[in-house]
């Protein structure tokens, strides 16, 4: 098992459940069910993140049939379920339903698509923020993995409470992650080959989006269950 986050930053893990499953190729098939390595995808990626924030996380879900489905699976779990926000369309209404219930001053917010995702690489970014914070005068709004194109990756990064709470009210219904990142002051964006080479970074940011891709999907991480 990794070793838990050790910092002074109070960072609770967000998991980002509230989509159709509209790319995975049937209507009737919860894509957040499906069986990746044994285990379904949000169980997996619960497991990870719980692992690497060492405390009990928040999923936010759009339906009460997606409630009652991710409770059975989860049910040996310590989660929190909350409800999108209405007002807004996609993965953002997820963020802002759930930014109420938070009660830590960071967020690190993922989907539940992300099975390969690392307990090592968000200990590495929380890092990261940590150091942020620390030479400081003002915490940044957020902090993001930067890809080698230049974009920011929206779905697995660090978000301030306050900061998200801030813009609620100002963006339009169907803004997306990445309007969320553009509107914040103070992104860090840390570049993805800054990671240490014996992180799997980019494997760590890779979401599946049909139902081909658990077949092929490689390099999984290590978690508790």
């Amino acid at each position: 098992m990794t070793e838990s986050i050790e910092t002074a930053l109070d960072v609770t893990g967000l998991v980002l459940a509230g989509g159709q499953s509209s790319r995975f190729g049937d209507a009737d098939v919860n894509q957040a069910v499906a069986t990746f390595d044994n285990h379904t995808l949000i169980g997996r990626v619960v497991d990870i993140v719980t692992e690497a924030m060492d405390q009990p996380l928040v999923a936010a879900i759009r339906t009460a049939d997606q409630r009652k489905t991710y409770a059975d699976v989860l049910s040996d779990r310590d989660i929190t379920f909350v409800f999108d926000d209405e007002a807004f369309e996609g993965l953002l209404a997820s963020v802002f339903g759930a930014v109420d219930t938070v009660d830590t001053s960071w967020v690190f917010s993922c989907g539940c698509d992300m099975p390969l995702l690392s307990p090592a690489v968000i200990q590495w970014l929380v890092n990261k923020l940590q150091d942020s914070v620390h030479t400081s005068n003002t915490p940044p709004a957020a902090l993001a993995v930067r890809h080698p194109d230049g974009t920011i990756d929206p779905l697995h990064a660090l978000y301030r409470q306050s900061a998200i709470k801030r813009v609620h009210k100002q963006l339009p219904s169907a803004a997306g992650p990445r309007m969320l990142l553009a509107s914040l002051e103070e992104v860090v964006a840390v570049p993805v080959d800054a990671a240490p080479v014996n992180l799997l970074t980019k494997e760590s940011m890779t979401n599946i989006n049909t139902r081909d891709e658990p077949e092929t999907a490689s390099c999984c991480p290590t978690s508790s269950r």
